[in-house]
């Protein structure tokens, strides 16, 4: 529903400020242009006074949805965060993505035990993603190799936006820990249980 909200007042402001916002399948590719890139300037608007309302919840809501690119709303909510110094909201923001890549990396590992048995780590390690990804080939062990790259650079993203705000250092390392489990293709379930934070409704 945060999405539906942010989409409509960009839409809002987009009318209000004369610019275009609705296209259609006979639009010329400089027409597109225009329109795409004012929904981009409708967005960061709408992005800094959600920023200015405190507006978190809904914000990270939109982030998580996956409707916008990373550089949209998740990356400048991240910085404005750590500039801030709201670890806890930083936290709720990022955490959910890595959770979900590592699940989807541990899902992936157990097909393939179940269909060949335990794959080999250097095999995986291995893996060209860029490649694997823009292929039209399936394979578990390219899945694996796709959901390990995807959760290792959200990890150290992670670890970036961390050591700038000075995270607690007993939490920065359970980041650590898990990266390194993740590099190495040992990561357990149980290894996922700090990463489950909530923001207090009073936030």
């Amino acid at each position: 529903m945060s999405y539906t909200k942010f989409s409509k007042e960009v839409t809002k402001w987009l009318i209000a400020n004369g610019l275009p916002c609705y296209g259609t399948a006979y639009d010329s590719p400089e027409e597109t242009k225009a329109r795409l890139d004012a929904w981009m300037r409708g967005s960061k608007e709408i992005l800094r006074q959600w920023i200015a309302d405190k507006r978190y919840r809904e914000l990270i809501s939109c982030a998580h949805g996956g409707w916008y690119q990373d550089d949209v709303i998740f990356e400048p909510l991240a910085e404005h965060f750590v500039a801030n110094h709201l670890f806890d909201e930083l936290r709720f923001l990022c955490e959910r993505g890595i959770r979900f890549s590592v699940e989807d990396m541990l899902s992936a590992i157990k097909s393939e035990k179940e269909e060949h048995g335990s794959p080999d780590p250097e095999m995986i390690q291995a893996i060209d993603v860029p490649s694997y990804v823009a292929g039209r080939s399936y394979s578990h062990l390219g899945e694996i190799a796709k959901y390990r790259k995807r959760a290792l650079d959200q990890i150290i993203r992670y670890t970036g936006y961390l050591k700038q705000i000075d995270a607690p250092k007993e939490y920065l390392e359970q980041v650590q820990n898990l990266q390194k489990s993740v590099a190495d293709l040992t990561t357990k379930t149980k290894d996922l249980k700090p990463f489950r934070f909530h923001l207090p409704n009073s936030l």
